[in-house]
């Protein structure tokens, strides 16, 4: 018995010496906070295209001819893609005949008014359905122009969506074209840049395919900032280039470097 009592008390004793060391011991140090992202004025930046179109079907036909590939250039008015338009060829010689004979119509009356054969109302009569067949002639007309579509802009193919002798119904898309001649950069950068960027803020872009090195500068700065990421878009425009032009295609990407007021860049 004594001799349990004895290892109690030592069991005792070395718990209120840990207890007593772990509470005169230097505090443990706090551990150290995450320091902010550096900002160097790099974000990322896509080039776009200004003008970018899904061209589709205003009529329902075959299609007779496609006359661009993907990723072949074209120029503004040149026919795109053709449709076999004998149908509505047809229907327009048909209006155009309907035409004449009105207007043919219109001729007898006036001269049968001028000798009291027939009253003014036939005359009338007789000039508003040749304004009307007139009417359908422009419209068989606008059938004819729309068997082929051409381009709005000078540019290049992306993607054809249907195949050549392709039935398609009217709204179909056909081809996807985009202007290489106006491009632009998009930019998403942070809401707090708001304090010193404005229009004409110049940066160095740097293009990722390339390696390429651009100029350019702000050209409008977007209405809402994202609550959630606290970032706007920003568009901006490239700079006149010296020497050969860039070698640029909508969809590349690159970084925008910005100098913020009040910091020199360092030539290196």
């Amino acid at each position: 018995m004594t001799r349990r009592l004895r290892s109690i008390r030592v069991a005792a004793a070395l718990f209120v010496a840990l207890a007593s060391a772990s509470l005169n011991a230097a505090p443990l140090p706090a551990a150290a906070e995450s320091p902010p992202p550096a900002t160097d004025g790099g974000v990322r930046a896509l080039i776009e295209a200004r003008q970018h179109a899904v061209l589709s079907s205003e009529i329902a036909g075959r299609i007779a001819r496609i006359a661009v590939e993907p990723g072949q250039a074209f120029k503004a008015g040149q026919t795109l893609v053709a449709f076999d338009c004998s149908h509505y060829q047809a229907t327009l010689d048909a209006a155009r005949a309907n035409a004449r004979a009105a207007d043919v119509t219109v001729r007898q009356s006036r001269r049968l008014e001028q000798l009291k054969s027939i009253g003014a109302a036939e005359v009338e009569m007789a000039e508003v359905k040749a304004e009307a067949a007139r009417a359908e002639q422009r419209k068989a007309e606008i059938e004819v122009r729309r068997c082929e579509i051409k381009a709005p802009y000078d540019g290049r193919a992306v993607e054809q969506r249907i195949r050549e002798q392709e039935s398609v119904p009217a709204g179909t898309p056909l081809l996807e074209i985009v202007s290489d001649q106006d491009l632009r950069v998009e930019l998403i950068v942070p809401s707090s840049w708001l304090v010193w960027l404005k229009p004409g803020q110049r940066f160095d872009l740097r293009i990722d395919e390339t390696g390429e090195h651009l100029g350019g500068e702000v050209a409008l700065i977007g209405a809402r900032v994202d609550p959630v990421s606290q970032s706007l878009k920003v568009t901006g425009k490239l700079l006149p280039q010296k020497g050969a032009p860039p070698n640029l295609v909508a969809g590349m990407s690159g970084t925008a470097r910005f100098t913020p007021p009040g910091e020199v860049t360092v030539a290196r």
